[in-house]
């Protein structure tokens, strides 16, 4: 689902880490827009997520009484279905992208950097169903649609693990902003 919606907007999938996915935005393919769409689709993620769980809820409701009708009968209840969280961290800035490592250690296309590292640390603080934004991000959603901009929520500035400084950032309210304005991906 996630590796889908990266996809349908503009990002590169980088990687799988344990639970995580890694996404990039503006490489290989330049894109002048990377910031709105990464967060246009970490907005349609969230909902998408949401989405899936109000189905596997339902879906465990429809469990519970097949459940309770197998222990009456003796055999053991069937498993539920999870309910999905995403939390979702995004940073913009000058890294370094293309083929990293080497041919006796393997290569993989991926991304390396500071701005990089600041991402993973705002997806630590996001928990469970928020997207955090850098304030580099947020200065890039100004310019690119102001609205959806406005509607972010700043955040008390965190220091995130080897950070020295205190960092702003802000929540995307995924639950109710529309983003109106183009973007350079189809």
């Amino acid at each position: 689902l996630i590796a889908d919606i990266v996809k349908k907007h503009g990002g590169t999938l980088d990687k799988y880490i344990g639970d995580c996915a890694m996404a990039f935005w503006g490489a290989p393919q330049p894109n002048a827009h990377h910031a709105l769409d990464c967060v246009r689709a970490a907005i349609d993620a969230q909902r998408s997520i949401h989405e899936l769980n109000e189905h596997r809820q339902a879906e465990n409701a429809t469990l519970e009484v097949e459940n309770q009708a197998r222990t009456a009968a003796g055999l053991p209840p069937k498993p539920r279905l999870p309910v999905l969280t995403l939390g979702t961290g995004i940073n913009s800035g000058a890294v370094m992208v293309g083929l990293m490592g080497s041919d006796a250690h393997g290569l993989n296309y991926t991304i390396l950097g500071r701005e990089v590292n600041l991402a993973s640390r705002l997806e630590t603080v996001s928990g469970s169903g928020r997207i955090i934004i850098g304030e580099a991000t947020h200065q890039q959603l100004q310019a690119a649609d102001p609205a959806l901009a406005a509607a972010c929520i700043e955040q008390e500035p965190t220091t995130p693990k080897g950070f020295q400084r205190p960092v702003r950032n802000f929540e995307v309210p995924w639950r109710t902003v529309t983003s109106t304005a183009p973007s350079a991906t189809p």
